[in-house]
């Protein structure tokens, strides 16, 4: 591993937003640190809310069958790191929802990307490959 590669992982800081991929498949994975330890990063991933705890040495998921991998911390542009907030608001609000009534349901209009968050993820998939660590 490279220094470069140790260096970004450690400045990885809560409330950064990273991008990662499993070890197997495509996926693209845009995670938003929640805490950080000395050897550890949590993070939830922006569009499913799920919790991902990684090494933070290397970059690599804990205790995963198929681990997400970060590669890129680039930092986005002010427009688009809003852009991904505000979705990952969006979900969380929902999973919220959720907790309260397993039966509740986002409202079509409500669960359709706006265009500015189409936009985004348009934008974080060509940008995040174009600045690995």
């Amino acid at each position: 591993m490279t220094t470069d590669r140790k260096t970004a992982l450690a400045a990885i800081a809560v409330g950064d937003l990273f991008h990662g991929r499993p070890r197997r498949g495509t996926a693209s994975i845009i995670c938003l640190a929640l805490q950080v330890r000395e050897k550890t990063i949590f993070a939830r991933r922006i569009t499913t809310q799920s919790v991902h705890e990684f090494d933070r040495a290397t970059g690599v998921e804990i205790d995963h069958s198929n681990p997400v991998i970060i590669d890129s911390v680039a930092p986005l542009p002010a427009d688009i790191h809003d852009i991904m907030l505000s979705l990952d608001r969006k979900y969380r609000e929902a999973e919220y929802r959720r907790a309260e009534d397993p039966e509740w349901e986002m409202p079509p209009e409500q669960a359709r990307l706006t265009e500015d968050e189409k936009r985004g993820l348009l934008f974080v998939s060509h940008f995040y490959p174009k600045n690995p660590i």
